[in-house]
């Protein structure tokens, strides 16, 4: 998590410092306020999501301490943020066209997730 939110953090001083650094880059009109206000709400709610995944990773976890419930709530953070993240790419603001498979159908995306997120949550408990 602190790694995610230092990289966000030193991605957007790198882009502040080479924007100071060169005055000669045209500004884009496409990145208006209304844009940065839209990518920053969206990017907080999937840090929230990631922070409410672990929560319930911990709860669940903390219930049952069998090293291989663990090892299948490590599987389950990871499912949840992988869904997170597809949910990100779906609201992010962007000037170009989205992928068709993330737009065209979403049902199995998101059956396919809740499953598995749903099986291993499951199995942790069975553990």
């Amino acid at each position: 998590m602190w790694a995610l939110v230092a990289a966000l953090l030193a991605g957007i001083g790198w882009f502040l410092f080479r924007r100071w650094r060169r005055k000669s880059w045209p500004v884009d009109p496409r990145l208006s306020a209304a844009y940065w206000r839209n990518s920053l709400f969206v990017v907080g709610a999937y840090l929230l999501s990631i922070l409410l995944g672990a929560g319930v990773t911990r709860i669940m976890v903390g219930f049952n301490r069998s090293g291989w419930a663990d090892l299948v709530m490590v599987a389950f953070f990871l499912a949840w943020v992988a869904y997170g993240a597809v949910w990100l790419l779906r609201f992010l603001p962007t000037d170009r066209p989205r992928a068709p498979w993330l737009t065209r159908s979403r049902g199995w995306i998101d059956g396919a997730a809740l499953l598995l997120l749903a099986g291993l949550a499951t199995g942790a408990r069975m553990l």
